[in-house]
C-alpha cells in the first residue's frame, strides 16, 4: 500500500509500513507542534486493508480521540457497548482495565490524536471517572466542532493538510479552556514521570492528604494513582514485547517481568491476563508485524452495521 508523504520532515517522526499479500497499512506518526508540547504527545496518520475484521485493543495509560476517513468502524469499549463511527465523525476513550476491540469491513483510514488523559480531561471539562471502560462518540462531547473537524479532514488533500488541520482545531481549542490546577499538575507529572517516588511521598510533596491526592488525581485521569501506575507498567510491558523477539530477552519470560517492574514472571502472567485476557505467549501469537495491531477475528466475524 502506497501513500505519498508531504509533511514536513521535521514533524515526520516515523513510518511504519507493512505491503503483504492480504494486508497492507502504512502508518505516519508525527510529532505535535510546539505549541501543543505538553497537551498532545503526538498523530497518526493512517491507512490500512486487512484480512480481518476485528482487533483487540488493550488497555493503556492514554486517552484516544480518532477521526474516521474512510467506511465505518465499529468500537467497542471495556463495557461492551458498541458505537458505530461514520467517515468523518470520531470517538473518545478514556482509562481502559478491560481490552476493546475494534472492527471494520476491512479498510480504514483516519487521524489518531495520542493525548494524555489529564489533557482528555481538559478538553471535556468534566471528571474522567464517567469515562472507565467507554468511549464515547466525539460530538456528544465536543458539539459542532466535532463535525466541523471530520469534515475539514475529509476534505484535507493529503497529509499534510490533515496535519494542519488537527493543528489549527486542537490549538484554539486548548487555547478557549482553562487549564487544569497547578498543584493537581504537579501531582500527575510526578506520578507519570517519577517511578521512583512512592504515591505518599507525592502527596507529602504538594502537601495533600493520600485520600485528597487519589480523588484528584481520579478526577483527572479517571483512575486511582496505583491503577495509573499499573497501566503505565503493562503499556510499557506490551511495547517491550512489540519491539524485540522474546529469543533475544535476557532471563526469558523472567528477566522481562524483573525489567519491567512486576515481582516476578507470575506476578506479570496474572496482570497481563487481568488486563489483555490473553497470556504474554497469547499476545504474541496474535501480533501482527510491522506494528499492526492484536488481530481479534477474522472475515465473517464482528460485522459493523453502516
Amino acid at each position: 500500500m502506497t501513500v505519498p508523504m508531504t509533511v514536513p520532515s521535521s514533524r515526520l517522526v516515523s513510518v511504519r509500513r507493512h505491503d503483504g499479500a492480504r494486508d497492507a497499512w502504512h502508518v505516519a506518526s508525527l510529532a505535535p507542534p510546539p505549541a501543543l508540547s505538553g497537551l498532545v504527545d503526538g498523530y497518526a496518520d493512517y491507512r490500512e486493508r486487512t484480512s480481518f475484521t476485528t482487533r483487540r485493543e488493550l488497555p493503556h495509560a492514554q486517552a484516544v480521540l480518532i477521526v474516521n476517513l474512510a467506511e465505518p468502524i465499529g468500537i467497542v469499549g471495556g463495557d461492551g457497548r458498541q458505537i458505530t463511527v461514520r467517515a468523518g465523525e470520531g470517538f473518545v476513550a478514556g482509562a481502559h482495565l478491560a481490552p476493546a476491540l475494534s472492527r471494520s469491513g476491512g479498510t480504514q483510514a483516519g487521524m489518531h490524536v495520542f493525548l494524555p488523559l489529564s489533557s482528555l480531561r481538559r478538553l471535556l471539562g468534566c471528571p474522567l471517572t464517567d469515562l472507565v471502560d467507554r468511549v464515547a462518540p466525539l460530538d456528544a462531547v465536543l458539539g459542532s466542532a466535532a463535525l466541523q473537524l471530520g469534515q475539514a479532514l475529509a476534505e484535507a488533500p493529503d497529509g499534510a493538510g490533515r496535519m494542519a488541520v488537527l493543528d489549527d482545531a486542537l490549538t484554539r481549542r486548548f487555547a478557549a479552556l482553562p487549564g487544569l490546577p497547578l498543584a493537581q499538575m504537579h501531582a500527575l507529572a510526578l506520578l507519570r514521570h517519577r517511578p521512583d517516588l512512592d504515591i505518599a511521598d507525592i502527596a507529602r510533596e504538594i502537601g495533600w492528604s493520600a485520600k485528597h491526592l487519589a480523588a484528584r488525581v481520579k478526577d483527572a485521569l479517571g483512575v486511582g494513582p496505583r491503577t495509573y501506575r499499573r497501566l503505565m507498567r503493562f503499556e510499557a510491558l506490551t511495547r517491550r514485547l512489540g519491539g524485540a523477539p522474546m529469543e533475544g530477552a535476557s532471563g526469558g519470560w523472567a528477566g522481562v517481568a524483573i525489567d519491567a517492574g512486576y515481582c516476578d514472571q507470575s506476578h506479570m502472567i496474572r496482570e497481563f491476563r487481568e488486563f489483555a485476557g490473553l497470556t504474554p505467549g497469547q499476545y504474541l501469537a496474535r501480533s501482527l508485524p510491522d506494528g499492526g495491531g492484536l488481530v481479534e477475528s477474522g472475515p465473517g466475524d464482528g460485522t459493523v452495521a453502516g
